[in-house]
């Protein structure tokens, strides 16, 4: 065989395997419990999960950008430690079930490592990616106790996305979630901050505990079942404020005021909302309960009422539910109540709705 033969050859053979996937990583099967500090790395991904994994108290598993990390069926992560996962924008880091099956996601405990909004430190995942089958993970990440964050993340199909228990602090800071039938439940004495998300094509959002929800971007929620929405449920002490969020294309309601304690806040305010079912859903013997304010929100349109009240209502004297100034489009005060649905509509509603001030169009803002 002659040398130009050989070199065409040998280039030929150099180009197949540029061209091949690379298959140099190994996988890695993790069936022990981590009890000192660990790094998972992403030439030794993916790594599966066999066991109901213990990352125990003291310990810190760091995940490697790039990494994969797969559950083999029905297991999840028990944290006992700190997990520090930490993707790049082209090396994100996946966590999903093993062969796209059901798993059961991460499950936080009180003397977990907590995360320190101050120095970065602690109980961290950014730039990763999560996905679950539709009604597995039941809850992706459940923290009871333990604070953490959640940055710049995509977490698909998990039937709850984020749950926080037992004075848990979370935040979470422009992730995107997709098709989750809960993307988030902050129940009571738990705290939450989100920021700047992405939540779509998703069902209903559970607030309970102290809440900052601002700034996100929610679109194309369904209305099965009888909650659906952005549901305030509070029934200890705490303050929900709703502020600068986009409310488009929901096929029930946008927020609903289901419980309130007299300990309890609710603040409304800022937020756009475009072709919604109904807006605001509203109950008419808790909204009162504790206080609430509605004002300087922008209601674009409707496709059934702008507000709606629902029962059962107070035993006492007919019940005013008071909504600020607000911008209402092009509608008449007519027509605004005309879009409103309490005593007027339906006499087994002892409410009705006032509305302080209709501001003007042109002061809306972008």
């Amino acid at each position: 065989m002659n040398q130009e033969k050989c070199i065409k050859i040998f280039c030929l053979l150099a180009l197949i395997g540029f061209l091949l996937p690379n298959t140099s990583y190994a996988t890695t099967y993790v069936g022990q419990h981590i009890e000192r500090d660990t790094r998972w790395t992403k030439a030794n991904s993916p790594y599966v999960v066999t066991i109901d994994l213990v990352v125990h108290e003291g310990a810190t598993l760091e995940i490697e950008p790039g990494t994969k990390v797969y559950f083999s069926k029905e297991t999840q992560m028990i944290i006992n430690g700190t997990v520090r996962a930490i993707g790049k924008g082209g090396k994100k880091i996946l966590f999903s079930g093993l062969n796209d099956g059901n798993w059961n996601g991460f499950l936080f405990l009180k003397d977990c490592g907590d995360y320190n909004e101050e120095d970065n430190s602690g109980t961290l995942f950014e730039n990763c990616v999560f996905k679950g089958t539709g009604e597995y993970p039941a809850h992706l990440m459940r923290t009871k106790g333990c604070n953490l964050k959640i940055a710049n993340c995509t977490i698909e199909k998990a039937y709850t996305g984020i749950q926080t228990e037992r004075q848990a602090h979370v935040i979470i800071h422009r992730s995107t979630f997709k098709h989750c039938n809960r993307p988030l439940h902050v129940r009571n004495t738990s705290m939450a901050k989100v920021t700047n998300n992405k939540m779509l094509y998703c069902n209903s959002i559970m607030l309970g505990g102290t809440t900052t929800f601002s700034n996100n971007k929610l679109k194309k929620f369904t209305g099965k079942g009888t909650q659906s929405g952005v549901i305030v449920w509070m029934l200890g002490g705490g303050i929900i404020n709703i502020e600068n969020n986009d409310f488009t294309s929901f096929d029930g309601y946008a927020v609903k005021v289901q419980k309130m304690s007299k300990r309890s806040t609710f603040i409304l305010k800022n937020n756009n909302f475009k072709n919604n079912e109904t807006n605001l859903k509203l109950s008419c013997k808790y909204y009162n309960r504790g206080k609430s304010i509605v004002e300087t929100n922008n209601f674009y349109n409707y496709k059934r009422y702008h507000i709606k009240l629902f029962a059962p209502c107070s035993d006492e004297d007919e019940q005013t539910l008071l909504i600020g100034a607000n911008y209402w489009g092009k509608l008449s005060k007519d027509e605004i109540i005309n879009a409103t649905f309490d005593h007027e509509k339906d006499e087994k509603i002892n409410a009705k709705v006032s509305y302080e001030k209709i501001l003007n169009k042109k002061s809306v803002p972008q």
